[in-house]
C-alpha cells in the first residue's frame, strides 16, 4: 500500500515578501507621476474657466468698445462650481481694450491655495498666459512668472 504525500500549495512567506517588495518600489517610483498628473487635469479644468471668460470679455469689448471693469465683470461672469480647482476671477489692469483676467485658484494636489494663472489681453487682441505656479505643471501655453516682479 502506497501513501500518498499532498504536493505543497500555496507561496512561501519569502516569496510573498519579494512580490511585495518589488510592487512597493514600483509604486513609489510612480507616485509622483500620478499626482503630478492629477495636478494637470486640474489645471486643464482651470484653463477651460479661463478660456469661456476670454471669450466674455471679448463679447463685452465687442458691444462695449472698453474692457470690462471689476464691477461689469462680476456680472457677466459665470458662477464657479463648489468644487472647482477655481477660487475666484477678477479683472485687474483695464486699460480700454487691454487688461488681465486672472483665476485665483483654490489648495489642490501640487497647487497652493492663492496660486494664480493670469491671462493679459494686449491692444492688438492677442492673449497671454503668465502663472505662478510650478513649471513641470504649467500649462504649455503659460509662461511661469516665479522671480518676475508682480
Amino acid at each position: 500500500m502506497f501513501i500518498y504525500r499532498d504536493a505543497q500549495q500555496g507561496f512561501t512567506l519569502l516569496e510573498l515578501m519579494v512580490v511585495i517588495a518589488i510592487i512597493s518600489i514600483l509604486a513609489s517610483l510612480s507616485a509622483p507621476t500620478f499626482t503630478r498628473q492629477i495636478a494637470k487635469a486640474k489645471l486643464i479644468d482651470a484653463q477651460n474657466i479661463g478660456t469661456q471668460h476670454q471669450a466674455i470679455v471679448e463679447e463685452f469689448i465687442l458691444l462695449n468698445g472698453h474692457f470690462p471693469s471689476s464691477e461689469e465683470f462680476t456680472l457677466y461672469k459665470r458662477t464657479l462650481a463648489d468644487d472647482s480647482i477655481v477660487k475666484n476671477l477678477s479683472v485687474k489692469n483695464q486699460n480700454k481694450v487691454s487688461g488681465d483676467l486672472v483665476l485665483t485658484l483654490n489648495d489642490s494636489t501640487e497647487i497652493n491655495e492663492g496660486q494664480v494663472i493670469t491671462y493679459q489681453r494686449d491692444s492688438n487682441r492677442n492673449w497671454s498666459c503668465l502663472s505662478d505656479i510650478n513649471e513641470q505643471i504649467l500649462p504649455q501655453q503659460c509662461a511661469s512668472s516665479i522671480g518676475e516682479e508682480k
